[in-house]
């Protein structure tokens, strides 16, 4: 199946759920998380830096790994359905989560300066995540109503630029399928509390390169993959 009929049956899916529900009361909820990530899956994997030229970079099979802690910001709109012992609701969210090249990578960077003094730069990740999904909350007491969610859908990942003044790779934006399941509790009506697992699928890494061939350029261009994922912890702000 492709990507974009992926992504239709997905939507699809859920209005058929949504309309097959018998509603004892409706509510709609608009949301706002703030989110801190934690490397998983080969974002989190340890990196030895190659050199090229007189620095020690990151090569092409390396960017997308060795990340660090991350931060993030979502966006949600659902709409609450009574479904008899709990209450269901789908929803729509975007995402955006910054992690930066972990502190070794940034060390190794920071320790090289050419003649003019300039610095080579590590890259930093962000994630665009479009997501629909669902979520069930059972209220066992007012100020206590944990909940579960589970969320499909598809992933931008964006990577600045990496190198060294005068020879610097920057690479082309990558799309992927992505899912998310989490679990939780508000506190009153307003405020949730929430551990969330995000997997960002495979995604291609394509390098461009700025200037000024290398002997090891076979190292730094062409096609690679990589898995990444992060786990979150989210405070989640209802209105």
């Amino acid at each position: 199946m492709s990507k974009s009929r992926y992504i239709k049956s997905l939507c699809i899916g859920i209005a058929l759920l949504c309309a097959g529900i018998t509603a004892k009361a409706q509510q709609i909820e608009t949301s706002v998380f703030l989110n801190g990530t934690l490397p998983m899956a080969q974002f989190n994997d340890n990196v030895n830096l190659k050199p090229y030229g007189d620095f020690q970079v990151l090569d092409r099979s390396q960017i997308g790994k060795g990340a660090s802690a991350g931060l993030g910001a979502t966006a949600r709109f659902g709409l609450w359905f009574d479904v008899g012992v709990g209450e269901l609701q789908p929803f729509a969210e975007i995402s955006l989560l910054w992690n930066n090249s972990g502190p070794s990578i940034r060390k190794e960077y920071d320790s090289h300066a050419d003649s003019l003094n300039q610095y080579p730069t590590a890259p930093h990740y962000f994630n665009l995540p479009f997501m629909l999904g669902l979520k069930y909350r059972y209220k066992l007491m007012p100020d206590l109503q944990p909940f579960a969610e589970l969320g499909i859908g598809y992933d931008f990942l964006f990577v600045t630029k990496n190198g060294y003044p005068g020879s610097t790779f920057y690479y082309k934006p990558s799309g992927g399928l992505t899912w998310m399941a989490g679990i939780g509790t508000y506190l009153g009506e307003h405020v949730t509390l929430s551990l969330n697992y995000t997997g960002f699928g495979s995604h291609l890494i394509e390098p461009t390169k700025k200037s000024a061939p290398d002997p090891n350029e076979e190292n730094y261009t062409g096609r690679t993959r990589t898995s990444l994922g992060t786990l979150g912890l989210r405070v989640g702000f209802h209105f």
